[in-house]
């Protein structure tokens, strides 16, 4: 197996995510939730048997602008879930549970040190189109090229969706994750984890710009703060002791139907002995879904040589 990457950690956009388990960024249609049920389960596994993963479970926190109808589809697959009967001032719901965080400082590097340990290699090279992937003999690619499939496949629905974050040495006791339900290009997040904090974030859809915005940034901390005193914490003031990194990704958004994930995985036959696996347009929901795509993704594989 060889990966073809023109960026390896730490310069991808998934080293800067936030990241912790979210099933409520993605629709709840079938492929979905079996997608994201089977990530939620290997991730959970990570944490408890492999420390050198950069995995933790944590108490999540979700606070919704609207009255819930019911409990998400995904309440019946995590663990510890639970409607919250106390609501913070300035919100209509929330919930609780127990979900996998993913230090991407640590989590990134061990994902490139397994693709080593199982005989992978690693190609610093940039694929201009598809059909170069054939050119040394190679009968299935998997394209997971995330922003890059909007040229590699033709596909004008991928469109980049910029995220802004600051990770800060805090000078608070966090001792869960905390997500606000998004609105417009906003969303309100705090993600501790041992040695920083993350601080989100942004859903800037369409812009191209890999950078930060100072007025953004600030912003992100005035929301964070207010958040966090909503949910009667103390000592706010000392939310950011220290700057760390202030970080901005180009997320590989798909946006089909007014939906920003619309998943692209399939199978494309190329001419007689040439097969493609589609495997992108995962937007906000990346680590959510990745190990449940992957396990698709190996399953189409495993499928085509069976074939041949």
């Amino acid at each position: 197996m060889r990966v073809f990457a023109d960026r390896r950690t730490p310069n991808t956009t998934s080293d800067r995510a936030g990241a912790v388990f979210s099933p409520f960024r993605i629709e709840g249609h079938e492929r979905a939730g079996q997608w994201t049920q089977r990530a939620y389960s290997v991730l959970s596994e990570l944490a408890e048997r492999e420390p050198a993963a950069g995995v933790s479970l944590t108490p999540l926190r979700e606070l919704f602008f609207r009255r819930l109808d019911g409990d998400p589809w995904w309440a019946e697959f995590v663990r510890g879930y639970e409607r919250q009967t106390t609501i913070p001032a300035g919100y209509a719901d929330s919930v609780r549970a127990i979900v996998p965080r993913m230090n991407m400082r640590r989590y990134m590097p061990w994902l490139e040190s397994r693709v080593l340990e199982f005989g992978g290699v690693l190609v610093d090279r940039r694929v201009p189109d598809l059909s170069s992937a054939f050119a040394t003999g190679t009968q299935i690619v998997v394209n997971c090229s995330g922003l890059g499939a909007g040229t590699l496949a033709n596909d004008t629905a991928v469109t980049p969706m910029r995220g802004q974050i600051l990770h800060v040495r805090t000078g608070m006791s966090i001792p869960e994750c905390i997500v606000e339900e998004g609105s417009g290009v906003r969303t309100t997040y705090v993600f501790p984890f041992e040695d920083y904090t993350v601080l989100g974030g942004t859903y800037e859809r369409g812009e191209t710009i890999e950078a930060t915005d100072e007025a953004v940034l600030r912003g992100i901390v005035e929301r964070c703060s207010a958040m966090l005193r909503a949910c009667g914490y103390s000592g706010v003031e000392g939310l950011v002791r220290e700057r760390l990194r202030d970080l901005a990704g180009l997320r590989p958004a798909r946006v089909v139907g007014g939906v920003d994930e619309a998943v692209r995985l399939e199978t494309e036959r190329i001419g007689d002995n040439h097969w493609v696996i589609h495997n992108y347009g995962h937007g906000r929901a990346g680590v959510t879904l990745s190990w449940g795509c992957a396990d698709d993704v190996a399953k189409r594989v495993a499928e085509i040589f069976e074939a041949l």
